[in-house]
Parts: C-alpha cells; structure tokens; sequence
C-alpha cells in the first residue's frame, strides 16, 4: 500500500466520523422574506412538536442582511414544555453560515440535544436592531416536527414565553431556527472508539512504511 493511500485513508475516516457527528439540516426556512419591520426588541418563539426522535445539534436565528450583516446579536434559547433550558447560544456575525446562497439564518453548533417524538418544546430568539419578517413566501419545514405556533413579548433576553399558542401563523415572526441531526449522532463511547481505531490503523501503517 503506498504511503499517500494510507494517509488518504486515514482521513476518509475521520472524516465520514465527523460528517455522522454533524450532518445537520435547519428546521425550517422559506423562499423570499414576506413582512419586514423593527419597532422594537422582541423575544420571538416557535411552539412545536417532533413527529420522530430528533437530534438538535445547531441554534440560529434569521439573518435579514444577509452574510455576516448583523447589526447586533441575538440570543437564543431552545426549552422543554416544562420551561427547562436545554441548549442556547448567541447567534452575530461569526455565525456558521450552512449555505448563504438558499438559507435565510445564521446557526451555531451546540452540544447535541435529544428532542422525544411527542414532546412539546419552544425555541426563542431576540431581534435587538436587526428586523424581523413574516407572512414569507415558500415556507417548508424540513424537520419531522409540527410547528404548533408562534409567541412573543418585548424583551431583550430569551424568556420561556410557555407552550400556549398566541398565533397560529405558522410562517413566522422569525425568529428563531434550529438545526437538526437525520442521522443518530454517535455515543461518546462509539466515537472513542472508532477514533482509537483511526490512530491504531495510523500506528499499523507507518509502521509497514518504515518497514
């Protein structure tokens, strides 16, 4: 086996490892904002239900500017029904940007959160200066979930604004999004040990090389 196959195979793992750890797709977008307007610093929800297990790995929130144009941050929060804080981050322009060209939000990675089918949970996010849309043109859902509703309230932090549906509009006020893993993201002993696989393969073949 020659030395540049072997280096090309030890990174053909590692990377098909990484592609299974954080192979995500957002939630929800649309194909041209509708609505927009700022008059003033919202916390904007989603209410909504999985239609099957899924793996939130990613929070966003819509970017109206475009690439890397915030004019201020926007936290996010993502809660159980209970009100529980189960993962947030706070999305400006250092933002991971999945593919600018179609998508309308700005994500972060975060630690990966098991969401249970039939479970309510709410996601929300604050406008700050940026503004928000709504009534948006081609709006699909992409994650196995059914979006219940939206909520809001002035304020400057994410606030679990409760499970309650205060409008049944399902297209916005965007707001917040978040990505979600199609695949089942690996146990931490699964990925220990296929990475310890990948370094003993390595140690086996600069061994042979050397040989």
């Amino acid at each position: 086996m020659s030395k540049k196959l072997c280096f090309v195979l030890v990174l053909a793992m590692a990377a098909g490892l990484t592609a299974s750890a954080f192979a995500s797709s957002e939630a929800w977008d649309f194909a041209t904002a509708g609505q927009s307007f700022t008059n003033n610093t919202w916390v904007f929800g989603e209410v909504f239900v999985p239609n099957s297990p899924i793996t939130v790995d990613f929070l966003g929130y819509y970017a109206p500017n475009g690439l890397f144009n915030f004019t201020s941050s926007h936290p996010v929060g993502l809660y159980d029904g209970n009100g529980n804080l189960l993962a947030s981050t706070v999305i400006d322009n250092s933002s991971i940007w999945t593919d600018p060209s179609t998508y309308h939000f700005a994500f972060n990675l975060t630690t990966p959160v098991a969401l249970t089918r039939g479970q309510t949970y709410v996601i929300e996010g604050v406008s700050n200066s940026d503004p928000y849309t709504w009534n948006d043109a081609g709006f699909v859902t992409y994650a196995p979930i059914t979006i219940l509703g939206n909520n809001w309230q002035v304020g400057s932090s994410p606030v679990f604004n409760g499970t309650g549906v205060i409008n049944d509009v399902t297209d916005g006020y965007w707001g917040p999004n978040f990505g979600w893993d199609p695949t089942p993201t690996p146990e931490p002993g699964s990925l220990l040990l296929v990475g310890t696989g990948i370094v003993g393969l390595a140690g086996v073949i600069r061994r042979k090389l050397s040989v």
